[in-house]
């Protein structure tokens, strides 16, 4: 029936309605004329809702994915396309889909896509890739959404884990071993970032805990790290020096401690020297070192055949850290210049160095020696916390040369900070010495059960021991084998448990951390709105608006269409209570 034909009828309706009401008589005859002529007009609003022309973007598909709130939802267009990804609680009139990739083919004609909420999953990214043009991110929840942690160091270091909370004023983090004892913390600063340090043990795998405590020192989020701790191969170091110094003696009593094979000769007067070890600066001996460190008094000493040995041996892959003590003479800053750093003379200078070591207000104030080194193509290897550069590294060839300018990192182990005084010089020799180890599989970040993780520099053969012990067997993606090597061969792995896995390849092992689904859920929030966020294309064209019409609710004229015949109605039972009795009679 058309909604003219309603129309009519309501109409007719209506008119016999008032006409009989208005021969009867009564009182408030005409406020029942008039209820009954609006009773008609609602009951045709509710059959047939009033439309209005709403504005919406061509061509453009709105999906809603979970973590979208009402707030987003009523600042939507009512006339844009929606659809509802699993796991969002959406209005009954909303589109559901079971994933973006069915929402496409059920909408061909969309050219662009509006995300809303938390973000797209990882199963819905590939189908979204080249069409979000925008990106509607949802508030992150309380807790950390920003950790950037190492899964795995060498024994005997110092570790760190930085990261940002959420929605936490005025918190504190605590980190805390596998015991559950506190072995770090700090307050959170202004931005809610953290940044917090440990030593690394024995080798193996631990996991430790990051707490989120609020003001209140109420815990608000417990984030679970792991951290797989290697004990490295030794390295090969020849160490010679003009003359002993406090550095010297703390260097050589780390080196010892850390398993560092060390021949070293340190001048004490002219013609006598401290030797230990068989140091030689032959091209055989230096063909087996991993690195030489050498002081300018001690290159001084050196003749023209073993600097040009040396000059050789770090063009085929050997480290060599030139150290500063003191004024360089012109002659040893021209032969320094030559492997390619300037040198020069500068007022000494008192730095501190809490950034680079992972302290925080420490008070330690360190000595720079009265040199400034300057080079077109080299890195900082140690910076101050002012940003002035106390010691550089720059390739040659196949090896790596680096300049070392502090005068007294020592005094860390004098303040009881042995643990950082390792891992400075641990991380100045792994920069610079020989490339040795073989390529490292690359393992999963962030696993967590039943979403897709990624391992690379896998071969055939090679399997995933799980938390449980079985053993999955690894199938190499078709797309990256072919004329791919084994460090770039890659394969798909989905845990179905959380806990400790195990890549074998080659007869070694090399665990990760997989994550259960429900852990760490601020990460994982924040980590699927950068990821979609990626996902937004450059801006092109701006998307081309048109209109359509839109029904109002009928809701809300039906329950006004009830409230008038209630009135109506209570209308008529009081004129038939207050009419004389013939009236009744011929009312009934």
């Amino acid at each position: 029936m058309t909604s003219s034909t309603v129309a009519l009828l309501l109409v007719l309706a209506a008119l016999v309605g008032t006409v009989r009401t208005w021969r009867r008589g009564g009182p408030r005859r005409v406020m029942r004329v008039t209820l009954q002529l609006v009773a008609a007009a609602l009951l045709y609003a509710v059959l047939f809702p009033p439309a209005t022309r709403e504005q919406f973007a061509a061509g453009e598909l709105v999906v809603l994915t979970p973590g979208t709130t009402t707030e987003q939802r009523a600042a939507l267009s009512p006339a844009s396309t929606l659809v509802a990804l699993p796991g969002i609680d959406a209005p009954g009139g909303i589109e559901r889909v079971p994933d973006l990739g069915t929402a496409l083919r059920s909408h061909p004609d969309a050219r662009r896509l509006h995300i809303v909420g938390g973000g797209l999953p990882a199963r819905d990214r590939d189908a979204a890739r080249g069409l979000v043009a925008r990106f509607d991110a949802a508030p992150l929840p309380r807790g950390v959404v920003e950790l950037d942690a190492p899964t795995a160091v060498r024994a005997g270091s110092v570790w760190r884990l930085a990261g940002r909370v959420e929605g936490v004023g005025d918190g504190r983090v605590e980190l805390r071993d596998p015991a559950g004892a506190v072995v770090a913390g700090m307050a959170l600063d202004g931005d809610g970032r953290f940044t917090l340090s440990a030593p690394a043990k024995g080798a193996g795998e631990a996991l430790f805990a990051l707490r989120v405590l609020d003001r209140d020192g109420t815990p608000v989020d417990d984030v679970p790290v792991p951290l797989v701790t290697r004990a490295g191969a030794p390295l090969r170091l020849l160490l010679l020096a003009g003359a002993p110094d406090p550095e010297l003696k703390y260097l050589r009593r780390w080196a010892v401690d850390a398993g560092v094979q060390l021949d070293s000769r340190l001048a004490l007067t002219e013609g006598v020297a401290l030797t230990e070890g068989a140091l030689a600066l032959d091209a055989a001996a230096l063909a087996k070192a991993d690195l030489v460190l050498v002081d300018e008094r001690a290159w001084a000493a050196l003749g023209t055949t073993q600097k040009a040995a040396l000059t050789a041996a770090v063009r085929d892959g050997l480290g060599l850290l030139l150290r500063v003590t003191g004024p360089l003479p012109p002659a040893i800053a021209s032969d320094w210049a030559a492997l390619g750093f300037r040198v020069q003379a500068q007022e000494p200078a008192n730095l501190a160095l809490d950034h680079a070591l992972g302290l925080s207000g420490s008070g330690f104030v360190f000595a720079r020696h009265a040199i400034d080194v300057q080079a077109d193509d080299a890195a900082p290897l140690l910076r101050a916390d002012d940003g002035a550069p106390l010691a550089l590294w720059r390739a040659q060839a196949q090896g790596r040369i680096g300049v070392w300018a502090l005068a007294d990192a020592w005094r860390l182990a004098l303040a009881g900070e042995r643990a950082r005084y390792a891992t400075l010089w641990s991380d100045t020799l792994a920069t610079l010495s020989r490339a040795r180890a073989a390529a490292t599989p690359q393992l999963p970040r962030e696993a967590r059960v039943d979403e897709r993780a990624i391992l690379c520099g896998i071969a055939t053969g090679d399997r995933v021991e799980t938390a449980q012990g079985t053993s999955v067997a690894m199938l190499i993606d078709p797309i990256t084998a072919p004329g791919a090597t084994a460090a770039h061969a890659c394969a798909a792995y989905w845990p179905a448990k959380a806990g400790w896995h195990a890549l074998v390849s080659g007869g070694q092992r090399w665990p990760f951390h997989v994550r259960a689904d429900d852990e760490a859920k601020p990460l994982a929030a924040a980590a699927n709105q950068q990821a979609t966020r990626a996902l937004v294309a450059a801006p092109g064209e701006r998307a081309e608006l048109a209109t359509r019409p839109m029904s109002w609710p009928r809701w809300p004229f039906f329950l006004a269409w009830l409230a008038v015949i209630a009135l109506l109605w209570w209308l008529e039972r009081q004129r038939v209570a207050l009419a004389p009795a013939d009236d009744t009679s011929d009312a009934a």
